[in-house]
């Protein structure tokens, strides 16, 4: 089963732009996935949910996300900085990267690994 990592700003995705991001991603990838999450992605996401307005609210929303999918995310323990132990994780398992920074989505490609962005905000695909 392909392995799947999002990074912090692509779990904020389904808030923002009202995008569900895993079914996009079923209907691209062609079938399920396991979803790999990083201890350092789910501390940045704990530290944006506590601001207020939109950006914590799409936080807290992320973290529900994740809370509901139980056993299908698959949360790691990180010590490198999250877009260092993104990009080393892909690089060693092959998985699909999901992020929209574009700096990760450069490195990632440059070693010609999977990466999903948003596009056109309206649905997610290879870029």
């Amino acid at each position: 089963m392909t392995e799947v990592i999002m990074d912090t700003n692509f779990l904020l995705v389904p808030y923002q732009f009202k995008v569900d991001v895993f079914t996009e991603l079923e209907y691209l990838l062609d079938g399920p996935f396991t979803l790999v999450v990083p201890s350092k992605v789910v501390g940045e996401l704990r530290g944006i949910a506590k601001r207020p307005g939109g950006t914590g609210a799409a936080a807290r929303f992320a973290l529900k996300i994740l809370e509901s999918r139980g056993e299908k995310a698959k949360q790691v323990e990180s010590k490198l900085p999250v877009d260092d132990w993104l990009f080393e994780y892909a690089k060693q398992n092959r998985a699909v990267v999901c992020t929209n920074d574009r700096g990760l989505k450069q490195r990632l490609k440059a070693e010609h690994l999977r990466v999903v962005g948003l596009r056109s905000k309206a649905k997610v695909g290879f870029v």
